[in-house]
């Protein structure tokens, strides 16, 4: 196995992040990677009061806000991704994940009139972008954009560029499991649900990919035995509850594989396959009776660890 000759770990966008370089290049490439990343996270983290989203909320329904081009990319990806999902994917589900987060540390359920009131300001149409000033705005007072399901991919991506510029061929950019392989092949495991944290069900063997998962495992609370997980289906405002555990897909831009595995989520594995092709991207579906789906193109790079009922491929 090559040998990490330099390494970071470091803390931003609410998760542990670390970068590994197999190749021996100057130390201020992993800074200069670091320091973007802590950028982004000043600047879409919905949890620091001055960032650019928490200043679009706090003026929702009553003016624009001036916000960046990391920030304006970000917005038009995710507008273009939740019409191409159906609103699977959104950027304005603040509202109902708030009210999910809130109740969850008081170890509660929303009731449905609440959940109803918070969905009632999902809508990613009020999301309105003005490229030639530079600013955002949503319509409704009360509206909240969140970009939780789509920042990391955004900035595994912005790592994966500031290293190939500052020469390196061969790296694992790994963003709170949002995974960025450089040059040549590595094994990236693939979380098994039921199993403690780094227990893998598979694994693949990956170069010059980017590999994101969402699953069901990730945070959830229990309330009078029911789990409640936090990715929410932004059609009903409760946790998706398509038939799936964890979606896995493999492609070329973090960003992209970020909201859409987010959606599929939402959305199940039937219209997740179609949208896994029509992206041309790489996919791993468990679902809820742990059968696994993977996708003819990774075939050969995936193998099974622990069996689940069964393994099977859609091509």
């Amino acid at each position: 196995m090559t040998t990490v000759l330099k390494s970071k770990l470091f803390r931003a966008l609410g998760t542990l992040n670390t970068i590994q370089l197999f190749d021996d290049v100057p130390s201020d490439t992993l800074e200069r990677a670091e320091r973007r990343v802590q950028e982004l996270d000043d600047r879409l983290s919905v949890y620091k009061p001055e960032s650019e989203i928490s200043l679009l909320n706090a003026a929702a329904g009553v003016k624009p806000v001036a916000i960046s081009e990391d920030t304006m990319e970000l917005l038009r990806a995710g507008k273009r991704f939740s019409a191409m999902t159906g609103g699977a994917f959104s950027l304005t589900t603040r509202p109902l994940s708030a009210l999910w987060s809130i109740n969850a540390r008081c170890g509660s359920v929303p009731s449905r009139v609440e959940i109803e009131q918070a969905a009632r300001l999902v809508n990613d149409g009020d999301l309105m972008l003005d490229e030639q000033n530079h600013t955002a705005m949503l319509g409704k007072f009360g509206q909240a954009v969140d970009l939780g399901g789509i920042a990391k991919g955004y900035a595994a991506d912005e790592v994966k560029r500031i290293l190939k510029e500052g020469g390196v061929q061969n790296a694992i950019v790994n963003l709170g499991g949002t995974v960025a392989v450089l040059g040549d092949s590595r094994t990236v495991g693939i979380q098994h649900p039921d199993r403690a944290t780094g227990i893998s069900m598979g694994r693949l063997s990956l170069s010059d990919r980017a590999i994101v998962t969402s699953g069901d495992y990730e945070r959830y609370f229990e309330v009078g035995g029911v789990r409640y997980h936090h990715i929410l289906d932004p059609k009903s405002g409760y946790p998706a509850s398509a038939g799936l555990r964890s979606v896995t897909l493999v492609g070329e831009h973090a960003t992209a594989l970020d909201a859409l595995s987010t959606a599929i989520f939402a959305m199940g594995a039937e219209p997740g396959v179609r949208l896994a092709r029509r992206f041309g991207i790489g996919a791993i579906f468990v679902t809820t009776e742990l059968d696994v789906y993977c996708s003819d193109a990774l075939r050969s790079a995936f193998s099974l660890l622990t069996a689940p009922q069964s393994a099977r491929i859609y091509g």
